[in-house]
């Protein structure tokens, strides 16, 4: 063998050994994170940094204006906004009174299937189906379903001889219209994960209050719900973060209106942004309510105990 080939032959070994070394089950590890680092930097961590630097530019593509440093002008002219504080009005409106009727409804139909039921299975199946759906379907459907003249929901009121409801087209009965419909879809997940909570919960406290003569009012306060509360305040800090950012649903049963009574916030960052053109700003509304949705989220943690005693 000539001292070339030799030498090629050795390199290669070299080369090999090292890519054994380097992919060897001591770093195996670390290179099965890498899609994911990868995918957060690139979907999560690069456009969270780049919107923050762009929230401090004047960026007015429709007016083809240069681009220039604008400093804190545009939380300036954000804080003095009124329809930004409205639109955010409508997002906690919206926030509270879907997760609280979910919860209400979800935690009911959990303990009801928590039992040893015909058709247990089936039922839950048939539940579960909301969730499956696409928010932009369901927005459709509840759109047909709440037509002033067409709509199932009028004609059934029309058949009991009840008023008619303008569902969508009144400012009063807008917004709850919308959160009845998140209320349909998103129950289900509610239920889910309190129903397994239940199912998970020791049964030992139960049979010795059932011996002390507890009644089922007594198990519910004293046991039920102590035991299940910190899965209770995930399943709201979950529907939380969720339901701020809402914004298919409306988009397609009212586009915001009548006037602005169902605009939410991210909806107005989004008309902002990719109808006025305005970047600048509408990268500062994205990270003002990114602020305010934190500070909530903060207080919520404080206000609900994640734990709370059995006596």
């Amino acid at each position: 063998m000539s001292s070339s080939a030799l030498q090629m032959r050795t390199a290669w070994s070299r080369v090999i050994a090292w890519l054994g070394r380097v992919f060897s089950d001591r770093y195996a590890k670390y290179y099965m994170v890498v899609p994911t680092v990868l995918y957060l930097l690139l979907i999560g961590i690069f456009p969270l940094i780049f919107s923050f630097g762009l929230s401090f530019l004047h960026w007015d593509v429709a007016a083809q204006r240069p681009l220039s440093f604008a400093g804190l002008a545009n939380y300036a002219e954000l804080v003095g906004d009124d329809r930004f504080w409205r639109t955010f009005a409508n997002t906690i409106i919206f926030v509270t009174g879907a997760i609280t009727l979910e919860v209400i409804f979800g935690f009911g139909l959990a303990l009801l299937l928590n039992r040893d039921i015909r058709g247990q299975g089936i039922f839950r199946v048939l539940l579960m189906l909301p969730m499956m759906a696409t928010p932009v379907a369901v927005g459709y459907t509840w759109r047909m379903l709440y037509h002033v003249t067409n709509g199932p929901i009028n004609h059934i009121l029309r058949a009991l001889h009840l008023p008619v409801g303008t569902w969508l087209s009144s400012g009063k009965t807008s917004l709850l219209s919308v959160i009845i419909t998140d209320v349909w879809q998103w129950t289900p997940f509610v239920f889910i994960i309190l129903l397994a909570g239940l199912q998970s919960l020791p049964r030992e406290p139960f049979e010795a209050a059932a011996v002390d003569g507890a009644s089922r009012l007594q198990s519910f306060i004293y046991l039920t719900l102590p035991m299940i509360w910190p899965i209770l305040v995930i399943v709201i800090l979950l529907r939380m973060v969720e339901a701020i950012k809402i914004f298919d649903i409306i988009f397609v049963m009212t586009a915001g209106g009548p006037g602005i009574s169902t605009e939410s916030s991210t909806m107005y960052a989004k008309l902002v942004s990719l109808t006025q053109f305005r970047l600048g700003y509408g990268a500062a509304i994205a990270y003002l309510l990114l602020v305010l949705s934190a500070i909530v989220f903060i207080i919520l943690t404080r206000v609900l105990p994640t734990e709370v005693g059995i006596e």
